[in-house]
């Protein structure tokens, strides 16, 4: 079993390689969790809670964005080996045992990465610690720590999310006849199962009992209110199969028809990726709906302070943005880049094809640069009505303009960042594709 674990691996590597960088991404932030912990055991009174408070920070604000990353990883990983799974079958491999090896790959490869993450980690926490925390002056005294002996407790976390979100695409490669998957190499159209309504339904009741519980007092509010963008974000990611189809029609059916044949197989493209997975927009909406909430959230809240007659008032700084924001930004980048580099070999395919009907090079390229930004803005858009919830909430606790404090200037830089990376995880491939001969592509299966 374990020969074909890792003989696998090093045969999948290129599909297996996007997973490796976002566990890599998760372990590294979880490294720099546990090191502002180990911190903060060092020091004493009003450092130690403001280190500690800083640690629960990232782990909190990084939480929704790793699991909807990893669990989008590892069934897009699961999803683009279907035909390798089902050669397996024919091979006499039993699908108990299929399953298994699949769900071992995933522990494995989570393990060595969050592994790698961790290292990272370790290397970067304290040169960086006084760059990114040195301008203030109460943590001039403090001597950054980077405790190795609590790393592997972040592999263990990222192992087990790697293995919730892809148990189901382990089970269903083990369960679907070979020759199904054989005649059928696309996976499954991705559809709101009944676990993620169950998920819909739970978040939903947490976000209506936190956006009541604000309207108590403006103090409730003061210390609350930024837990209302995470809870609207999580409360959308169960229905991204739902959303982001639905939205990427709308906003697209708006854009003239007669633009070229680039846009038309951009609009198309991005409309069939979406069909199966939701892997490249929903860390891009996670990403601008976490930002561009907290910073409206704080908004409101200064518009009320100044409202009351408050002179002094301390806005956040960049030791606190990256605090709470660069482990999430970091999440949804990557997690939107390594899905658009998992489906390469399928782009591949599809470029061969194009060329074969007849489709020049410089408008396949055009077509893949309009697909990154389809992608890009339906994301944006789902998480700009994540930012306008949260803030309708938080403004009407503070008696404030429901949307006299939006802040997408933030969230924008999110999604410029992830369509930049989406951009060139899109336009490699495709030019790659476009060196080689439609015909030996198109002859060969594997």
């Amino acid at each position: 079993m374990m020969r074909l674990v890792f003989s696998d691996l090093r045969d999948h590597a290129a599909t297996w390689i996007g997973a490796l960088a976002v566990a890599v991404a998760c372990g590294c932030i979880g490294g720099w969790v546990v090191s502002l912990q180990a911190t903060a055991g060092f020091s004493t009174g009003a450092l130690q809670k403001f280190l500690q408070n800083a640690a629960s920070s990232v782990l909190l604000f990084s939480l929704i964005a790793a699991v909807a990353v990893l669990v989008s990883a590892a069934n897009l990983t699961v999803s683009a080996q279907r035909r390798s799974y089902a050669l397996w079958q024919l091979a006499n491999v039993r699908p108990a045992l299929v399953s298994a090896v699949v769900l071992v790959q995933l522990g494995v490869v989570a393990v060595l990465g969050a592994a790698c993450g961790t290292l990272l980690a370790a290397a970067t926490f304290e040169p960086l610690f006084p760059l990114v925390l040195g301008s203030r002056e109460a943590l001039a005294q403090a001597v950054p720590v980077a405790d190795m002996a609590r790393m592997p407790a972040v592999w263990v976390v990222t192992a087990a999310v790697f293995l919730c979100g892809g148990l189901k695409g382990a089970r269903s490669a083990g369960r679907t006849p070979p020759l199904t998957a054989l005649r059928e190499p696309e996976p499954k159209r991705a559809r709101v199962t009944w676990l993620r309504a169950l998920l819909f339904a739970g978040m939903l009741a947490c976000t209506c009992w936190a956006s009541l519980a604000l309207t108590e007092s403006p103090d409730v509010a003061m210390s609350w209110s930024v837990f209302v963008p995470i809870l609207m974000v999580a409360t959308l990611v169960p229905l991204a199969p739902l959303v982001f189809p639905a939205l990427l029609g709308a906003w697209t059916s708006m854009v003239p028809q007669g633009r070229g044949s680039a846009w038309y197989l951009a609009r198309r493209i991005a409309r069939h990726a979406l069909s199966s997975s939701t892997s490249i927009e929903t860390p891009l909406m996670v990403g601008f709906g976490l930002v561009a909430g907290l910073f409206s959230a704080m908004a409101c809240s200064v518009d009320y302070l100044e409202r009351q007659g408050v002179a002094d008032i301390s806005t956040i700084g960049w030791a606190e943005s990256f605090i709470m924001l660069g482990g999430p930004v970091l999440l949804c980048a990557v997690g939107a880049a390594v899905s658009v580099v998992m489906s390469s070999r399928s782009r591949t395919r599809d470029v061969a094809l194009l060329v074969a009907a007849g489709a020049r090079p410089a408008t396949l390229m055009a077509a893949a640069g309009c697909e990154a930004l389809v992608h890009a803005v339906t994301a944006t858009l789902a998480g700009m009505a994540c930012a306008v919830a949260s803030t309708a909430v938080v403004a009407n606790a503070f008696g404030v303009p429901l949307l006299g404090n939006l802040a997408f200037g933030e969230g924008l830089v999110v999604s410029l960042a992830g369509f930049v990376l989406v951009l060139a995880a899109t336009l490699v491939p495709t030019w790659a594709a476009l060196n080689r001969e439609a015909a030996v592509v198109l002859s060969v299966g594997e």
